[in-house]
């Protein structure tokens, strides 16, 4: 018979591959959030150079420190392909779907380039990624995307590069709308900034998107980032998505910032647009690793806070705002010229970095549920109290004339 601490020990290196999930080190990965989970999925492991496909999570409604977390992998979420510098969104109209567009794709069996398939969707509930069925949808790399409260989602430009020797980038604006799995292209002529790639991409509450830094080139033609124009964070893009056209901003005022690329950008609640991290011309180490860009204002304005350099100097990350923190993940360091295996979390209420993550009140539908249905018992019972005091009042006075009409016997 097999003993109480033998089962225990069978369990425990059953569970142990779940709960005690490390995982490796990565560039060019894709993060999202969906329901109080961070979801970190495919990348490019620079060590081994090769892909990922796993997709694990962080449980952000418990509290962690940002050099010890509990990650835990989806066993069944495994992507369809390997791929990286993808775009990945979380749809605004149905929060169990996840939408993965682009990137370079590697053909899990063959290990050849695949890009049969441009889209691909999650299922959160079901642990499932499945291919729709999309037309025209043209394969694009270090591209990001957004979408606004409609389902429609935003990839502007991006890189053409199918056989790794030589790419092309593109200044066109595709759109695909996630209701009717139609994809499309805008025709829009006027104001076409430059055929660009890796920069980021921030969807304002007033449909503006808001593009920062990336490449850009003037022939289409794109062998190598060395060759290319880093764009300057003095000359913003916007794109009104409510007009369908392209304007451009020049920041007059607040501090310098450095072109840079593979940097991300997260929008506060409060309109401002916090930008972390990239590399400069030659892989080399930007100098100012984190800024502020102020959109309250009538022509933005870039500052630098006092506590932006004690973090690391990051590429290729991911960055996401959750509550009051901004959570980064992965990444290269190109100060240690290795890759970065813990997380980083900036305090976007006081503009500093902290180690330690506390979880924001959460109202999940579970609990708006039972909210519902508490008040509705509760409002049953009291409608049964008012009955039964009717009810009363009623079998006591039921005998008792309330007027009598004079020279008569009615009673009303």
């Amino acid at each position: 018979m097999l003993s109480y601490s033998l089962i225990i020990f069978c369990i425990t290196l059953l569970i142990n591959p779940i709960l005690c999930y490390i995982p490796e080190t990565r560039i060019g990965h894709n993060s999202v959030i969906i329901h109080n989970q961070l979801l970190v999925f495919g990348g490019w492991k620079m060590e081994t150079n090769t892909s990922t496909y796993e997709m694990f999570y962080l449980d952000l409604t418990k509290p962690f420190d940002s050099k010890n977390q509990s990650w835990d992998l989806i066993r069944e979420g495994n992507l369809p392909v390997y791929t990286y510098y993808s775009a990945a969104v979380a749809d605004t109209l149905d929060d169990d779907i996840i939408y993965l567009i682009g990137g370079y794709r590697i053909n899990i069996t063959t290990n050849e380039n695949d890009y049969s398939n441009v889209v691909y969707m999650y299922n959160y509930s079901n642990t499932k990624w499945t291919a729709p069925k999309v037309d025209n949808a043209p394969p694009r790399q270090e591209i990001m995307g957004t979408i606004d409260n409609k389902g429609i989602v935003y990839i502007f430009g991006g890189n053409n590069m199918t056989n790794f020797t030589m790419g092309r980038l593109y200044n066109d604006m595709q759109i695909f709308n996630v209701t009717t799995m139609i994809w499309s292209k805008l025709s829009i002529i006027h104001n076409l900034p430059s055929p660009s790639c890796a920069y980021t991409a921030t969807m304002m509450t007033n449909g503006i998107i808001v593009y920062l830094g990336g490449v850009e080139v003037v022939n289409e033609n794109y062998t190598s980032r060395l060759e290319s124009n880093y764009l300057s964070m003095k000359t913003i893009r916007l794109f009104d998505t409510l007009k369908s056209e392209w304007s451009q901003m020049n920041v007059t005022g607040g501090d310098d910032i450095a072109p840079r690329v593979y940097h991300t950008s997260v929008l506060t609640t409060d309109g401002y647009i916090i930008l972390f991290g990239g590399v400069g011309r030659n892989n080399t180490p930007v100098s100012t690793k984190l800024a502020i860009l102020d959109t309250n204002k009538d022509i933005y304005e870039w500052t630098i806070p006092s506590s932006s350099d004690s973090s690391p100097h990051l590429y290729a990350h991911t960055a996401n705002l959750y509550g009051n923190y901004m959570i980064v993940t992965f990444g290269r360091d190109t100060d240690n010229k290795d890759l970065n295996s813990q997380i980083y979390l900036f305090d976007v209420t006081h503009y500093t970095w902290v180690t330690t993550y506390t979880p924001p009140p959460i109202i999940t539908k579970s609990s708006s549920k039972a909210l519902a249905i508490g008040l509705g018992v509760g409002g049953g019972i009291f409608l049964v109290i008012l009955v039964s005091i009717g009810v009363t009042f009623f079998k006591r006075h039921r005998h008792t004339p309330i007027l009598k009409i004079s020279g008569s016997d009615s009673i009303i």
